[in-house]
């Protein structure tokens, strides 16, 4: 018999031999400088001295889709909350990404390449600032450009900047989030001059955009004016607030009638459509939204698309509601359906994964050529079929808690928002709904089909990596597939009650803030009450891999004895599947936690005889060797 020590639980034996200690959690520089500036606090909680600036955008934008213009004038009241005096600002210039010169992480087409966005006309506190767009355009990345100040911006003081603008809308029909989906349709995303984050760890967020990296802004308020011709209909983040100046009876009804029905309601259909008289009667509607408390702002418009909408209880304590749309083209196929699917999906993770109430008071379904988020937006293009229809609005929508609703870093760490997306979007795919072919649509199968090819340690570059610094195959396993496995294997850990209750306490304490990887693993910690060092560590820190080998079996006593071994580092659950000798099977699961130290462990159950065959199960995780999970047993 294995040298084991053997406890019994839930009528399974279970044992682990302790081979070798963890080192601590490697902690970076610039998070320890937080620590001693009491920004951040070791149990996970901002510091007693954190800060964040925010800004109010008042915007107001004329689109001309003939044109595929977009010009627009802002007025951008930036707040310094910070301890430092500012003597110029950041701007984040993100449609210079179609400069032909501009630095990208993929290849595009000529219809995806512009002349940019260019700035005139401004002011800082009514007087002007020297500004050159050939400069900035010819700099080493036009994504990011400095706005000098007439005189520096002082803690707790803001300054008012004046500015407009304008560019060309990129035209490609391959997959994109934003640009033309047709002559008379189009998405406008990272469409204004945005002011960049300023924080504790990095100060100025100057991380270049590169097409695949994605973003880091700011909470902060919006009023838009959206300008566009007669028989254009304008979907944006925030609420509608002048309804009855742009839209007319029956519309109008229809469109008020849906916030509190729990029917689809079809607000412009294909016969509206043919009749027109939609939108009121005038060469140019000015569309007015708002949004307080949002980390950007996006929208789209048409004169040819179909409006589906309707309600549903987001908090079911107060009862409030969210109003839940839908635009999109008359011969989408599949895209009838996706109104459902999303109340749907806010109802199930309002409630049961994450059980956090949708927090906003609309989203709003776009279809365009993106699988893209945004603050009650979603840019989705068609999908195959209707488990990828799911699948996509599950997975966009998950995105209003990571990094709508807790304001992380994807830039720098996708993981800690596309991660969660993956984990929610498998739950949504599992517990809400059940697909034909899960493994081709969801997590595992979807997201870790590049995990299984590669042997190289290009698979194997370590979560924490910055996001920014990777290509793929990393990003992609790294920004998905990987820790979405770690979030499901801590909560394999914890146990799914205790993992809701970390995840529910990061939010709260997170919540319109932006937290580092250190805050989520400090407050997992904290509330678990559990030293997840180790785990922590082992997942995003290492250089390692998803393998787990049997090495041998034994039955003594009633008690199967199964020896496994971890060949590649990462702490999962063992799953095993013992296969008696009369043709029945059990299922035993066993913590990762038993990897605390250890490399190998001998795993006991009870069974009433031998088992003829031992399987390691790998439903919801991947094996990247699978030739040792199988351990035929000798008489």
């Amino acid at each position: 018999m294995f040298r084991s020590i053997t406890l019994f639980a839930l009528a399974a034996f279970f044992s682990a031999t302790i081979l070798q200690a963890q080192p601590a959690i490697y902690i970076a520089r610039d998070f320890q400088q937080a620590i001693r500036n009491n920004t951040r606090a070791l149990d996970g909680r901002p510091g007693s001295a954190y800060w964040q600036n925010r800004a109010h955008y008042d915007l107001d934008v004329t689109v001309k889709p003939g044109e595929k213009k977009v010009e627009g004038k802002a007025r951008i009241t930036y707040y310094n909350n910070s301890p430092d005096a500012l003597p110029r600002l950041n701007l984040k210039l993100i449609q210079n990404v179609h400069l032909p010169r501009a630095v990208r992480a993929m290849q595009v087409g000529e219809d995806y390449l512009t002349d940019g966005i260019r700035l005139f006309n401004i002011r800082a506190d009514g007087e002007p600032v020297a500004w050159d767009n050939t400069a900035v355009q010819a700099s080493d990345d036009p994504t990011n450009a400095w706005l000098s100040l007439p005189k520096a911006l002082e803690p707790g003081r803001s300054v008012r900047i004046e500015l407009e603008w304008s560019y060309t809308l990129q035209a490609s029909r391959h997959e994109h989030r934003e640009g033309m989906v047709d002559s008379v349709s189009l998405y406008c995303a990272y469409w204004y001059p945005r002011l960049a984050v300023y924080d504790d760890i990095r100060g100025w967020d100057v991380i270049p955009h590169n097409v695949q990296t994605e973003f880091y802004s700011d909470f902060n308020d919006y009023d838009v004016t959206i300008r566009v011709p007669e028989g254009f209909i304008v979907w944006a983040t925030g609420e509608l607030a002048n309804a009855a100046e742009v839209l007319r009876e029956p519309y109008l009804g229809r469109l008020q009638q849906s916030y509190q029905s729990d029917e689809i309601i079809k607000v412009v259909t294909a016969g509206d459509l043919k009749k027109g008289g939609i939108t009121v009667r005038q060469p140019q509607l000015a569309w007015r939204y708002r949004a307080g408390g949002v980390t950007d702002f996006a929208f789209g418009l048409s004169s040819h698309f179909l409006w589906d909408a309707t309600s549903v209880v987001a908090d079911t304590l107060s009862g409030r509601r969210a109003s839940v749309q839908t635009a999109y083209q008359q011969k989408s196929p599949g895209f009838s359906e996706v109104a459902d699917i999303a109340r749907n999906c806010i109802r199930y993770f309002s409630t049961r994964m994450p059980a956090i109430p949708y927090p906003y008071p609309k989203l709003t379904v776009f279809n365009g050529f993106g699988q893209m988020e945004y603050p009650m937006m979603v840019n989705d293009v068609d999908m195959y079929n209707q488990d990828d229809n799911r699948a996509l609005t599950a997975h966009e929508i998950a995105h209003t808690y990571f990094p709508f609703l807790v304001g992380v870093n994807e830039s720098a760490f996708a993981w800690m928002d596309e991660g969660w997306a993956t984990l929610l979007e498998y739950f949504a795919c599992t517990e809400l709904y059940t697909l034909k072919n899960p493994e081709q649509s969801i997590y595992p199968g979807y997201y870790m089909r590049r995990y299984l090819g590669p042997k190289g340690p290009e698979t194997e570059v370590p979560i924490f990596t910055p996001s920014f610094q990777q290509l793929n195959p990393a990003y992609g396993l790294n920004a998905y597939g990987k820790p979405a496995s770690a979030y499901l294997s801590l909560m394999h850990l914890l146990g799914r009650e205790t993992f809701l209750e970390c995840l529910h306490a990061y939010v709260e304490r997170w919540r319109g803030k932006h937290p580092q990887p250190y805050d989520f693993f400090f407050t997992f910690g904290d509330v678990s009450g559990q030293d997840l060092g180790w785990f922590w560590q082992r997942w995003f820190m290492e250089y390692n891999t998803m393998d787990l080998a049997l090495e041998g079996y034994q039955f003594e006593n009633g008690i199967s004895y199964v020896r496994v071994r971890n060949e590649g580092g990462k702490p999962l659950p063992i799953i095993l599947k013992a296969i008696l000798e009369d043709g029945s099977s059990q299922t035993f699961t066993f913590s990762p936690g038993w990897w605390e130290g250890s490399d190998v462990v001998e795993a006991g159950f009870a069974t009433p005889g031998p088992a003829r065959r031992v399987e390691l199960v790998w439903k919801d995780f991947v094996d990247v060797d699978s030739t040792d999970d199988v351990l035929e047993v000798k008489p």
